[in-house]
């Protein structure tokens, strides 16, 4: 399995394949769609992780309504560049606060799926048996357990000390894993990247409980293991670093689970955006990002029932500086913002001392480095047409 991290969705080469996308991303000229757009479909979470990145969205309690999730799934499929040669190809279920607790999220799946419009769904794994048909039309479902046992799991989650929320969640990962193998269906398809993937943000007392975790992984079935370092949230409550000792173990422990016997999934751990500390790198000077992608999510409390809000920055969702629209009710209004003299106001707002010293660890990391490297100012620092 020494080969298998470099074929899969981990693998941050893919995004050169958006290279010619990415150069049409110019002021004044129309900017073409992201290829993947992340949907908050709710801001109710039925955890309070410690960690949380989304914990001041959490406090308006909205959901985006049937209608709402029917139009955006409809509104992808027809987004295309002007040319009509880039779309949306993907769509992310995530949050904000936990994409279950909306009814109408297994709708969306469905609906997604008919319009040709790629899936996966994050998770905490709670309501999964509410959703386990439409789940299965996933590319993957991604569960964020984040420990190895169930003390670890209720401390951090927010749980009285005798929760079985962990076993719940246990089971319920069991029962996908079953279901998939029994089915000809996108969660099964043969592809290392597509299938159940247990999650463990690392996060100070949990970093010991890696290896354990990866048996636990292994006794499920799971396709995948990902692991990478919680960081500090935006605007957030908390801070934190990790110690010496505590890199010393995430080491002995990937170890550990690198020489696991019939380890029979891959295991990926996230280390790029950060420095040997475990630190948010974030040195890039502009931020493209916001032009990659987007995070369409419920409206505030004056919204209309089946509005919704758009921002362009998953790491700070709650941040009103990176919300290109506020409880618009027209789906096709996302057209007419996209690529407009607000979206690069934001653009200009995020400087790099900004970007440095304000945003949290960058999601969109790699996008920026490529931008800045291989399209920003012509430039072409990896010569690349000499392959």
């Amino acid at each position: 399995m020494a080969d298998e991290r470099n074929w899969t969705s981990f693998n941050a080469g893919k995004m050169f394949y958006h290279i010619d996308r990415w150069k049409s991303i110019v002021p004044g000229r129309p900017c073409p769609p992201p290829a993947l757009i992340t949907v908050d479909p709710s801001n109710t979470c039925n955890l309070a992780c410690e960690w949380c990145n989304a914990w001041k969205v959490r406090k308006n309690m909205r959901q985006l309504s049937r209608q709402a999730l029917i139009n955006a799934a409809d509104f992808f499929a027809g987004w295309k560049s002007s040319d009509k040669k880039y779309g949306v190809g993907a769509v992310c279920i995530a949050g904000g606060g936990e994409p279950l607790t909306n009814p109408h999220v297994g709708e969306f799946i469905e609906r997604l799926h008919a319009d040709n419009i790629k899936s996966a769904t994050v998770s905490n794994g709670l309501l999964l048996d509410r959703f386990f048909e439409p789940l299965l039309h996933n590319e993957y479902v991604a569960l964020s357990v984040d420990a190895g046992t169930p003390k670890t799991f209720n401390k951090y989650k927010g749980l009285p000390q005798d929760s079985k929320a962990f076993d719940k969640i246990i089971g319920n990962i069991e029962q996908l894993c079953r279901l998939s193998r029994s089915r000809n269906c996108r969660l099964n398809a043969d592809s290392p990247s597509n299938g159940v993937n247990y999650r463990m943000l690392i996060y100070k007392d949990n970093i010991s409980e890696i290896y354990e975790a990866a048996k636990i992984v292994r006794e499920l079935g799971c396709k995948n293991f990902h692991i990478r370092p919680a960081s500090v949230p935006f605007d957030g409550q908390i801070s934190f670093s990790y110690t010496k000792d505590e890199l010393d173990e995430f080491r002995h422990q990937i170890d550990l689970v690198n020489r696991m016997p019939e380890r029979r999934f891959g295991f990926y751990y996230t280390l790029g955006k950060f420095d040997e500390n475990f630190n948010k790198k974030n040195d890039f000077c502009h931020c493209y990002g916001i032009f990659m992608t987007a995070t369409l999510m419920p409206p505030n409390q004056e919204g209309h029932p089946d509005g919704y809000c758009l921002n362009v920055c998953c790491d700070r969702r709650s941040d009103p500086l990176v919300r290109l629209l506020t409880n618009a009710d027209d789906i096709s209004e996302i057209t007419r913002a996209w690529g407009s003299k607000k979206h690069w106001d934001i653009f200009r707002a995020l400087t790099q001392n900004e970007i440095q010293n304000r945003c949290p660890r960058c999601t969109y990391y790699t996008h920026n480095k490529i931008y800045e490297n291989c399209i920003e100012d012509n430039k072409d620092n990896l010569l690349l047409d000499f392959i």
